[in-house]
C-alpha cells in the first residue's frame, strides 16, 4: 500500500466510531501516534491526500484533519477486498 494511502486509512481508523467522522477534527499527533512515519512524511503525503480531494485540511492553533465522504469510501472498499 502507498504510503498516502497508509496515512489516509490510519485517519480513518482513528474517526470510523465517531458519531460524524467526516467532521471529526483529526490533529497531527493523533496520526503521528499511530504510525512510524516521520511528520514530514506524513505532512507531504496529507497534501497529497488533499490534492486527490480525499482529505481537507484546516490550520487552527495546530492542523486540524478531516476525511472526505470520498476518502471514506475508498478505504471502506479496501477492507471489503
Amino acid at each position: 500500500m502507498e504510503i498516502r494511502y497508509q496515512v489516509l486509512n490510519t485517519l480513518y481508523e482513528i474517526v470510523k466510531d465517531k458519531p460524524d467522522p467526516q467532521t471529526y477534527p483529526c490533529r497531527p499527533r493523533e496520526i503521528i501516534l499511530r504510525t512510524f512515519l516521520d511528520w514530514s512524511i506524513i505532512h507531504q503525503n496529507l497534501k497529497i491526500l488533499e490534492e486527490e480531494k480525499l482529505v481537507t485540511t484546516k490550520q487552527l492553533d495546530t492542523l486540524v484533519i478531516t476525511i472526505t465522504k470520498e476518502g471514506m469510501e475508498i478505504i471502506k472498499g479496501w477492507l471489503k477486498v
